[in-house]
């Protein structure tokens, strides 16, 4: 067993409020929290945020990597040997809930990925993910489709994606239940089968 010192300790619980209090602000809405703003939600000085980060894009990578260890209870969880009219439905309540869970963190990165490579590498890394969740998730819908496999995963892919998902949710026109609704109409559409 590992022992921690006071210290380190206290440093850990430190980095965690920092990384915590940007987490906040993000979910608020504030897409670029500044080391002023993230400092005062902590409760530490703008000094002890740049001790334990060395830029922002640091602090962001560190929020980007809680907020992934956080989500690992909305990964699908759905065997490809269900039927389709189990997994559909299904895929698209995981999703849906992920998708819902994940928008003000998505939001922020569409601002933050193009200036920062860790950011940037963090989204790509997002992005396979998800994808390989829905290729394993309709193996067999793809699988049969042979050498058209590549679109149909591309079309699923899209169909259950966030930016299809945040238009639906900041027209106005649907609640999370709403979009749902529209997202499983969508994948029903695309597999070729009506929706239940």
């Amino acid at each position: 067993m590992t022992t921690i010192d006071g210290r380190t300790a206290r440093a850990i619980r430190t980095r965690d409020l920092i990384v915590d209090a940007c987490i906040g602000l993000v979910d608020e809405g504030d897409l670029r929290p500044t080391a002023p703003k993230v400092a005062e939600r902590a409760g530490v000085s703008v000094r002890s945020v740049f001790q334990h980060f060395a830029d922002l894009e640091g602090l962001y990578a560190a929020v980007g990597d809680r907020v992934a260890d956080r989500l690992q209870s909305l990964v699908l969880v759905i065997h490809p040997a269900e039927p389709l009219a189990v997994r559909l439905p299904e895929v698209v309540r995981q999703r849906s809930d992920l998708l819902e869970a994940i928008t003000p963190i998505l939001r922020a990165t569409a601002v933050h990925a193009w200036g920062s490579v860790e950011v940037d590498n963090r989204v790509r890394f997002g992005r396979r993910f998800l994808r390989d969740e829905i290729a394993r998730a309709f193996a067999p819908e793809v699988d049969a489709r042979g050498n058209e496999g590549g679109l149909l995963l591309d079309a699923l892919d899209a169909a259950l994606s966030w930016p299809l998902w945040e238009h639906l949710r900041t027209t106005g026109l649907h609640d999370a239940d709403g979009a749902r609704a529209v997202v499983t109409l969508v994948v029903a559409g695309v597999l070729g089968v009506r929706a239940a």
